[in-house]
């Protein structure tokens, strides 16, 4: 009789238990954005650092996973993001016509998030960002020796749940400063790089299947 009322409380727990989790999955999509000014870089080819106006924009896809406990879940997602890259650089008394300001990025990140719902369907999350690059390219140029192809940053943010949908704003920030090498000449010029560490913002809408 103990073994059946020990087993039965077993069940009952378990059961409780698992009726506290809840699992979803859809896709997302947004845009990527940034705009700052005075962002210190380096500039290697000429050997300088400098203020630099520095515009990323793009925007991004994807899917996720949400394991949700109570008010406490974990959302694992995947996106594959493209990024514009522009630099202008307002002082430099040297030469500037070799050095790369503005490529485009082709990467795929899988933020791992841990989020608290504050108040009905309006959470706050933030967790780490990995990173891998795919390609870079520079006019008909395919940039491939990159500084970096992997890195990792972090996200933070709010969003709002409606129905099926959700709404998310967040701030990406990297824990390694963005750097692209190219080289114009496998000779005689110096390798081009730009090197920044800013900011980086997502609007994004997800769906939920």
């Amino acid at each position: 009789m103990k073994k059946i009322f020990f087993y039965f409380f077993i069940f009952i727990s378990l059961h409780n238990y698992g009726q506290s989790f809840s699992f979803e999955y859809g896709l997302k999509a947004g845009i990527n954005f940034n705009n700052q000014l005075n962002i210190t870089s380096n500039i290697e080819s000429i050997s300088n650092t400098s203020n630099i106006f520095e515009t990323r924009k793009g925007h991004h896809f994807g899917g996720f996973l949400k394991l949700s406990f109570k008010d406490f879940y974990l959302k694992p997602e995947i996106n594959y993001s493209q990024i514009k890259n522009n630099y202008d650089i307002p002082n430099v008394s040297i030469k500037t016509e070799n050095i790369v300001t503005n490529f485009n990025q082709n990467k795929i990140d899988i933020p791992v998030l841990i989020g608290y719902n504050i108040f009905n369907q309006l959470s706050v999350f933030t967790g780490p960002r990995f990173e891998f690059v795919k390609n870079v390219d520079f006019e008909s140029f395919d940039i491939n020796d990159l500084k970096n192809d992997y890195r990792i940053g972090l996200q933070f943010g709010i969003g709002l749940k409606i129905s099926k949908f959700e709404i998310d704003i967040r701030v990406e920030r990297g824990f390694e400063k963005n750097e692209i090498k190219y080289m114009k000449e496998n000779a005689g010029i110096k390798n081009q790089f730009i090197t920044s560490k800013g900011k980086l913002y997502l609007l994004a809408i997800s769906y939920y299947l």
